[in-house]
């Protein structure tokens, strides 16, 4: 028995290796994660006396997931963790895998920011995350201010530094954080790279914020500027008691339409897309995060540099019951 190939050191779910083993026998291979078995199957090799394991990231996928980030920062220790792989239960390899829904260009060696941009536009009051692997056991964070000039600050966490984290990366916070009084960008640098946030300070009539979980399962936010209209609808049954109709199992199913108002840098239409894609949406209302579901998107991207459209989707209360609650 030989092994052709086997998953890498570190892998993403969506871009893992396959194992290839030649063999003319048949081989049992399990799967161990968390001190858990949670794979043990047996293999008969084909023709070409080889053994293929193809698309054990969809697999190692199904046992990990992301959180969402109450505090100033939170481990993801569920996100990311490592597979041992036995065949004839002897150990073969360990590997790292990390969560990504999609098959991505980063190196699962150099990670950096777990996001599909590296720029993005955010405005004050309105909360940001940002999420990787710590670097020399916390992150940096640069600030511009106004005149150009920079400040810097090293951000110290404590915990387990072998799983990504998520860090509140909000305006407001940074602009704390560094001690200034307003601030025309930031970037927080990460062990592997960086994210920059470009400080939109325009007054707007309304902001809409939406938070979604990205490829990588981390928490990422969008801010509409646009518009957010309601078209009222419910299903019920109906019924007539003592004559008279009335209506029972009354359930709203009102959907809201925004816009995003206009996008000021092409590589946010990777995060629309995300966020038009999610699994796990939520708005937020009064202070408060209520699950959506979208239901109608309008993303009409142009790749001509000097073509920037908006974006429009439609989305319902994921629990009937919240409807109301969106002023």
């Amino acid at each position: 028995m030989n092994v052709i190939q086997r998953p890498r050191t570190r892998e993403f779910c969506a871009t893992m290796q396959d194992y290839i083993i030649d063999t003319d026998e048949t081989i049992t291979f399990a799967i161990e994660y968390g001190g858990h078995r949670i794979l043990d199957e047996e293999y008969v090799p084909d023709g070409h006396n080889q053994v293929r394991i193809r698309r054990l990231g969809r697999f190692c996928e199904l046992a990990l997931w992301g959180v969402w980030c109450a505090d100033e920062y939170c481990w993801q220790d569920d996100a990311a963790g490592t597979f041992s792989f036995y065949i004839n239960e002897v150990k073969d390899a360990d590997s790292f895998v990390m969560f990504s829904r999609l098959q991505t260009r980063k190196d699962a060696d150099t990670t950096g920011v777990l996001s599909e941009v590296a720029r993005k536009v955010t405005r004050p009051g309105v909360p940001e995350y940002a999420s990787g692997f710590q670097h020399a056991g916390g992150y940096i964070v640069i600030g511009i201010l106004p005149d150009g000039t920079e400040k810097n600050q090293v951000v110290q966490v404590s915990g387990d530094d072998g799983h990504p984290m998520t860090v509140d990366a909000s305006y407001d916070r940074i602009r704390t954080l560094l001690g200034a009084d307003a601030l025309n960008s930031y970037k927080l640098n990460f062990n592997g790279g960086t994210i920059e946030f470009l400080a939109d300070h325009s007054v707007y009539a309304s902001l809409h914020v939406f938070r979604f979980k990205n490829v990588y399962d981390m928490p990422e936010t969008l801010c509409c500027t646009g518009p957010l209209t309601l078209a009222g609808s419910n299903e019920d049954d109906t019924a007539q008691l003592w004559g008279v109709e009335r209506k029972f199992g009354l359930k709203v199913t009102d959907e809201y339409t925004v816009q995003s108002g206009p996008v000021y840098l092409r590589s946010e239409y990777k995060l629309w897309h995300n966020l038009l894609n999610a699994q796990e949406a939520e708005i937020l209302a009064d202070g408060d995060w209520l699950p959506i579901v979208i239901t109608k998107q309008k993303l009409e991207r142009d790749f001509r540099r000097s073509v920037m459209a908006s974006v429009e989707f439609s989305f319902r209360m994921a629990d009937a019951g919240q409807n109301g609650l969106i002023e």
